[in-house]
């Protein structure tokens, strides 16, 4: 996967949603849930993750 490609395309997407609609629309797409604020690529990243299917699982444990 082209990670910058697919970068510079969802930056175009988020920056052409958030003039059309006044607020800034990072986090508020689906794959959103996916990011972890990477400093290269973060929305190619999650949107790869969230595609893929990949989650994350916390395990808790009981206190002593």
């Amino acid at each position: 996967m082209d990670f910058k490609a697919e970068q510079e395309k969802l930056d175009k997407i988020k920056w052409d949603d958030s003039m059309r609609e006044g607020h800034d629309k990072c986090g508020t797409y689906d794959f959103c849930i996916s990011c972890k604020k990477e400093p290269l690529y973060p929305c190619a990243r999650a949107e790869h993750r969230f595609e893929a299917g990949y989650i994350r699982i916390a395990i808790l444990r009981p206190k002593d």
